[in-house]
């Protein structure tokens, strides 16, 4: 029912699909530039939306609750995307990082969580001591590797990012020539 609906929209499939494939390669092809364009974005939608949450924090009475927390949020916003726009390797870096920590934090948890759980017990996702220690050091190796090597960290997640786009816009433009297909019928 849904397909016969949307027959007439083909296009509503294969355009963000040629779009995707083209994002997609200038992420593989084209990491950096690509990497600072993409800061740039959120630089300026973090600013945009500082802005507008300190305009909301104007508009709210003086006594109000939130009016404070407005403010600091909007603040912080500000502060992130001026930082995001005026120095991308240094966003990208400090987001690799970010990444890094966390995951040598939750590997080291997972490790001691393998240890002093008993060999019977399940966690609350069902792993078994084996599994979290070896997941704990599988997250403990990456996070090592992600802060010792920022660099090929920042490559491998544009690598990721470029081949998802690559796929999900070969699948929208399949998906759509197969709707405009079905229209000839």
């Amino acid at each position: 029912m849904t397909f016969e609906k949307n027959r007439g929209q083909w296009w509503g499939r294969v355009i963000p699909g040629i779009i995707a494939v083209i994002v997609g390669l200038a992420f593989l092809f084209l990491p950096k530039i690509t990497l600072v364009i993409f800061l740039w974005i959120f630089g300026v939608f973090m600013v945009v939306t500082g802005i507008i949450l300190i305009s909301h924090a104007w508009s709210r009475s003086p006594g109000s609750k939130y009016r404070k927390l407005n403010f600091i949020e909007g603040g912080f916003n500000i502060i992130i995307g001026a930082i995001a726009i005026l120095a991308p390797g240094l966003t990208s870096l400090i987001a690799i990082y970010l990444v890094a920590a966390f995951a040598i934090i939750s590997g080291i948890l997972q490790i001691l969580e393998g240890f002093f759980i008993s060999p019977r017990e399940r966690t609350l996702v069902g792993s078994s001591r084996g599994l979290l220690i070896v997941a704990g050091i599988w997250a403990l190796l990456i996070g090592i590797i992600l802060a010792l090597f920022p660099a090929g960290g920042i490559l491998a997640l544009m690598w990721l990012i470029g081949i998802f786009l690559v796929v999900l816009g070969i699948i929208n433009i399949l998906w759509g020539m197969r709707v405009r297909k079905s229209m000839r019928a």
